[in-house]
C-alpha cells in the first residue's frame, strides 16, 4: 500500500478532528456571520447547507480519496493519477507543485492573521489589550509594528507542533484544540445571550428574509463560502487523506468534517451577531470585528477580561490548526519528493515561510485577493478533474468503499464530474468578473 510506511493518524476521530481543524478557521468566525447577516439571516442557511451537504461533501470525499489512493499529497497524487491512465505523470506533477505553491502563499497571509491573534491573546492575558482605551489604536500597533517578530513566534510554535509528526503532533493538537474551541465558544454563546439587546441580534439571525432565497447572489456566495470554509483547495484534504488508514470510512469521516465545520460557523454566528447588536456595532466590519469590535464589547461587561481570554484562546485554537494543515502540504511535498527527514522538511518550510513573510507581510492583502479570485478556484477545479475525470472510476469507487460497510453506488462520479466541476468553473468566471 502506498501509505503503509508513512506516519498515519492513529484513530478515526484523530483524523476527523485534524481535517476539521484545517477547515475551521477565520472563514467560520468572521466571514460566515457577516454572510449570514448580509444575505437573509436564516434564509442563507438553506443554500449554504445545500451547497455544503451536496457539493462540499462530494469534494471532501474526493480529495481524501485521491490522497489515500495514491498515498501522497498533490505532487505525487496528480502524477499517479495520470500514470493510472497509462500516461506520463509529468504534467500532473507540475499541477501538484502549483497547488503546493498556492498553499504556501496562502500560509503567508494566514500566518499574519494568526500572529495578530497570538498578540491579542497575549494582550488579553497580560491585560494590555483589555485596559487600552482605544482598541483601534491597539490593533494598528499590532498590525503595523513588530509584525515579523510575532510571525516568527507563531511559525516556531507551529513548527514545534508539526515536527512531532502526524500521530504525536498534528493529531494530538487537533484532538484537543477543536473540541476546546467548540466548548469555549459555547460558553461565550451562553454569556452573550444575557446581554441587553441581544434579542435584536437573534431576530436578525433567525427571522428569514425570504426575498434573498430567490437572489442569485445569495446562492453564489453560499457556494463560495462552502468551498472556502471546507478548505477545498485540492491540497490540504489530499495530504490528510494520504495519512488516513485504509480501514477508515471516508464517507463517515467526510460527513463529520462537514458537520463540525458547519456547527462551528453556526456557533460563531450565535455568539458574534447578538453581541454586535447588543452594543450597536457594525456587523460588516470584517477583520476589525474580531480585533476592535469584540474587545470593545468585552471591556463593557462584568468579568470582561476573562471572556476576552476565552474568546482569543478559542480563536487561536481554530486558527493554529488551520495554519498547521496549510503548512503540512509543503512539508509533505518536501518529504515525498526530496526524501527529507521530517525535522528537516518542517525546519525548511518554517524558514522559507519566515523569509517570505519578511518581504511581503506588509502587502499580503494584494496577494490574498489574487489567490481568492484566480488561484484557489483553479486548484479546486484541477483536483476535481484529476479525481473524477482522469482516475478510472473503478479505482475511485473501490477506494471509497474500503472501510465503508454499505454499498456506496456510483453517484459520486457524475456528481463530481458534472455538478462539482461545472460549479467551480462558474465560481471562477464570476470571480474574474468581480461578481463574487
Amino acid at each position: 500500500m502506498p501509505n503503509s510506511v508513512k506516519d498515519l493518524f492513529s484513530s478515526k476521530w484523530g483524523f476527523i478532528f485534524a481535517a476539521a481543524g484545517s477547515a475551521i478557521g477565520m472563514g467560520n468566525i468572521w466571514l460566515f456571520p457577516y454572510r449570514i447577516g448580509e444575505l437573509g439571516g436564516a434564509v442563507f442557511l438553506i443554500p449554504y447547507i445545500i451547497c455544503v451537504a451536496v457539493l462540499g461533501f462530494t469534494a471532501v470525499i474526493g480529495e481524501i480519496t485521491i490522497g489515500r489512493l495514491t498515498g501522497t499529497g498533490p505532487v505525487g497524487a496528480f502524477k499517479k493519477a495520470l500514470e493510472l491512465r497509462g500516461n506520463k505523470g509529468t504534467i500532473g506533477e507540475c499541477f501538484g507543485w502549483f497547488s503546493v505553491l498556492v498553499v504556501l502563499t496562502i500560509s503567508l497571509g494566514y500566518t499574519v492573521v494568526v500572529s495578530w491573534i497570538m498578540r491579542f491573546l497575549t494582550g488579553a492575558l497580560t491585560g494590555s489589550a483589555f485596559i487600552t482605551s482605544n482598541s483601534t489604536q491597539y490593533f494598528d500597533l499590532v498590525a503595523n509594528n513588530q509584525v515579523l517578530l510575532w510571525v516568527i513566534m507563531t511559525l516556531v510554535l507551529v513548527g514545534i507542533a508539526m515536527i512531532k509528526g502526524i500521530e504525536n503532533g498534528i493529531e494530538r493538537v487537533s484532538k484537543f484544540m477543536i473540541p476546546a474551541f467548540l466548548i469555549l465558544f459555547l460558553i461565550l454563546v451562553v454569556r452573550v445571550a444575557f446581554l441587553p439587546g441581544a434579542f435584536e441580534g437573534y431576530k436578525y439571525l433567525f427571522v428569514p428574509r425570504w426575498e434573498f432565497l430567490f437572489n442569485t447572489r445569495t446562492w453564489i456566495f453560499a457556494l463560495g463560502q462552502s468551498f472556502y470554509s471546507l478548505s477545498i483547495f485540492g491540497s490540504i484534504m489530499v495530504v490528510y487523506g494520504s495519512y488516513a488508514k485504509k480501514s477508515e470510512d471516508i464517507v463517515f469521516s467526510a460527513r463529520n468534517i462537514v458537520v463540525l465545520d458547519t456547527l462551528a460557523s453556526i456557533i460563531a454566528s450565535l455568539m458574534i451577531i447578538p453581541a454586535v447588536f447588543a452594543f450597536s456595532k457594525n456587523i460588516n466590519a470584517g477583520p476589525s470585528l474580531m480585533f476592535i469590535t469584540m474587545p470593545d464589547i468585552f471591556k463593557t461587561i462584568p468579568f470582561g477580561q476573562v471572556f476576552m481570554i476565552i474568546f482569543f484562546t478559542a480563536v487561536f485554537f481554530a486558527a493554529i490548526t488551520s495554519l498547521i494543515s496549510i503548512l503540512e502540504v509543503v512539508v509533505e511535498a518536501a518529504q515525498s519528493k526530496f526524501k527529507m527527514p521530517r525535522y528537516l522538511a518542517v525546519g525548511t518550510t518554517i524558514l522559507v515561510a519566515i523569509i517570505c513573510n519578511a518581504f511581503i507581510c506588509s502587502n499580503i492583502g494584494r496577494f490574498t485577493d489574487i489567490l481568492e479570485i484566480h488561484f484557489i478556484p483553479f486548484c479546486a477545479l484541477t483536483c476535481g478533474i484529476f479525481i473524477f475525470w482522469i482516475i478510472p472510476s473503478k479505482n475511485v469507487i473501490e477506494e471509497i468503499q474500503k472501510g465503508h460497510s454499505k454499498s456506496l453506488g456510483n453517484w459520486i462520479i457524475p456528481m463530481g464530474r458534472y455538478v462539482f466541476c461545472s460549479l467551480v468553473i462558474l465560481i471562477y468566471i464570476l470571480n474574474i468578473l468581480h461578481l463574487k
